[in-house]
This record gives structure tokens, C-alpha cells and sequence, in this order.
């Protein structure tokens, strides 16, 4: 399977083509840049580039997939209308993946014990946040905005080590013993290898949606502008 994948919900926008290879992606060629803004006029460019250099053709590929969020809303919009722009013109399924899933999917299964959490800053005081057990990969706190110490709250219960990942997670750490708590990386963004592996381990069951987790700090004056 030939997969062309872009994560435009954070500060990168980054774009690969992966195929899938006994379970394990292999990424053909991959592009991303600090952009913070403006994901709209660079993802298109970059995703030409990054094809050309991979050798292939829109008309190859088997597969779109984009992150959903959540993030920042502008950013999200881009990437979901992208993938299933790409999908309908090509024919082929789109799937949406989890910033946070994609966050996670390194160090999930990487303890036998404890709890391994994503956290990224949200800003206006909150957090996002997904936990899942390391012991069965099952989710444990389900993706969405907190407070921190509301999230805190949330995980007072879960098996220990708290393994953070995430550039939020020093602000939720923090509210924790120091020897209950570990920190696994501070990244902004998901690596695109980390979205790629989950955009090919999916079922293409239904075209992907945006995940805010809360409502835009900018709201679009038209209903008619706005994805489902």
C-alpha cells in the first residue's frame, strides 16, 4: 500500500509517502517545516515535492492520510480538507489520525507498566491530553482539553510511572512526586513517521473529521464554511 500522508495541525507542516512493508512503514521520502502559520499555501508545494522525490504519481498512490487534531483549528481544517479533497479526486480512502495517537505511538509500548501520557499546551491555561495503559494499549483518559490540575486529577488513579510525552508535558509533571513521573520526550508535533505507521494500521471506515476538542479561538463567520 502507498500511502501519502501530512500533519498541518501544529507548527510543522510535514508531508511523507510511506508503504506498507510486513507491518512496519517504510517512509520513501518525507518533508516538514517550522511554519507555525500559513499550512494552506505550503502543504500543496511540499506534497508535489516530496512525491517527485519519491518517484511516483498522485494516480499510484492507495492511501491519504491527515492528523485531525487536536491543534490549532485553522491548521486542522487545512489538513482534513486536503486529504479528503485528495480522496474523492483519486478515488482512494483518507483516515484521520490522533495528534495525540500519533504523540503516543513511540513510547505506548515501551514499559511494561505504568501509564504513558500526551500532553500538549493548549494554550489559554488548558492542556490537551490522551493517556493510554502501557500494560494493554488501551485508552485510559480519553483525548481532550484540561486544566492541569484537572488532568492531574484524572491520573491520580493510573498505574505508575506516569511516562509524559508531549511539549505540555512539563506543566502536568510537575503536580506529580518526582518518582511517579518520567519524561519520554517535549516534542510540538508527532514525528510523520509516527502518523504514517497509524494512517496504514487503520480501517477506512468513514472519511476523517476534525478534532478540536474545544471550540476555535477564531470562529468562521459563514456555517457554510465550517467541516462536520
Amino acid at each position: 500500500m502507498l500511502l501519502l500522508v501530512f500533519d498541518t495541525a501544529g507548527p510543522d507542516c510535514a508531508v511523507a509517502v510511506a508503504r506498507s512493508a510486513g507491518g512496519t512503514p517504510e517512509i520513501l521520502a518525507r518533508a516538514n517545516e517550522r511554519i507555525g502559520r500559513g499550512h494552506a499555501e505550503r502543504l500543496m508545494p511540499m506534497i508535489e515535492a516530496v512525491l517527485r522525490e519519491a518517484g511516483i504519481s498522485f494516480q499510484d498512490l492507495d492511501r491519504v492520510g491527515a492528523t485531525v487534531g487536536p491543534g490549532s483549528f485553522t491548521g486542522i481544517r487545512v489538513g482534513v480538507a486536503a486529504a479528503r479533497g485528495l480522496s474523492l479526486a483519486l478515488d482512494i480512502a483518507a483516515v484521520g489520525v490522533g495528534s495525540l495517537d500519533a504523540l503516543l505511538h513511540p513510547v505506548a509500548r515501551t514499559d511494561p507498566t505504568g501509564t504513558a501520557v500526551a500532553v500538549l499546551d493548549a494554550r489559554r491555561s488548558e492542556v490537551y491530553a490522551l493517556a493510554r495503559s502501557f500494560a494493554d494499549n488501551k485508552v485510559v483518559t480519553e483525548a481532550g482539553a484540561f486544566r492541569p490540575e484537572a488532568l492531574s486529577t484524572r491520573l491520580a488513579g493510573l498505574a505508575r510511572p506516569l511516562v509524559f510525552t508531549g511539549a505540555g508535558a512539563a506543566l502536568v509533571a510537575g503536580l506529580f512526586p518526582a518518582s511517579d513521573v518520567r519524561i519520554a520526550g517535549a516534542a510540538e508535533c508527532p514525528d510523520i513517521a509516527d502518523v504514517a505507521a497509524l494512517a496504514l494500521e487503520m480501517e477506512a471506515r468513514q472519511a476523517p473529521s476534525p478534532f478540536y476538542a474545544r471550540g476555535a479561538d477564531a470562529k468562521p463567520q459563514h456555517a457554510a464554511m465550517a467541516l462536520p
